[in-house]
């Protein structure tokens, strides 16, 4: 296990939130318990980030459900960064599968047992190694195609499109050599070395999410040419 991975957990019912915050750290893991939804999302919010580890909630508990709370840390980009485990009662069974169908990994009918909840918590965290580590690749690559002016955004969609530099030219309406220029600047910018290298980055681009239409660059690089 990751030292720097907390298990958050949060149930209204002290005597459980008492009860599984010592079984967990007998068995090792670091755990923050939380009385309620507000308490713990207040504590997410001011945490240092990334948050690292996952959250183990309750299905019923009040002012906010443990549905409530995943979708709070689902709009605040913790999906696919940091797992949930819900604990769910008999009656909570449909809630927790649809909160199962928006991303949270798994959940465990109360009573719960060691011989359930362990291997969970562990599959949990080697999954949020995995998420953590595609998600520093993700701001990663992200952070490179925004550094880039809209002039290379271009260039470099057609770079990897398999066109020509005299060709890239002619289609906008510049130099080969102002192509060549551009294409220094993109390869130095996002750390490619060839055409190829540039086509897996853009496609991992597409894979994100990230959209590369050029009339979507900012309008602080509208009219950038070369850039720094």
């Amino acid at each position: 296990m990751n030292t720097n991975q907390t298990i958050y957990l949060c149930d209204d019912d002290e005597g459980v939130r008492g009860a599984l915050s010592y079984l967990l750290k007998k068995h090792g893991f670091m755990v923050q318990a939380y009385g309620s939804g507000p308490e713990l999302l207040a504590a997410v919010d001011s945490a240092s980030k990334p948050v690292r580890g996952l959250f183990v909630l309750d299905g019923r508990m009040e002012p906010m459900s443990g549905a409530m709370v995943h979708e709070q840390l689902r709009s605040r980009g913790f999906e696919r960064r940091n797992p949930v485990i819900f604990l769910s009662g008999h009656g909570d069974i449909p809630a927790a599968v649809s909160a199962m169908e928006k991303g949270a990994m798994s959940f465990v009918e109360k009573p719960h047992t060691e011989e359930k909840l362990l291997p969970l918590i562990h599959q949990a965290l080697e999954l949020e190694e995995k998420w953590q580590a595609a998600a520093r690749r993700s701001d990663f690559l992200r952070s490179m195609w925004e550094s880039l002016t809209q002039r290379q955004r271009q260039i470099a969609l057609h770079k990897a499109d398999g066109d020509l530099n005299k060709v890239i030219g002619a289609k906008l309406g510049i130099t080969e050599r102002m192509v060549e220029e551009h294409w220094v600047k993109v390869r130095d910018k996002l750390g490619v070395d060839s055409v190829a290298a540039l086509a897996t980055t853009v496609a991992e681009l597409r894979v994100l999410g990230v959209n590369l239409a050029m009339d979507t660059v900012p309008q602080s690089c509208a009219n950038i040419d070369l850039g720094s």
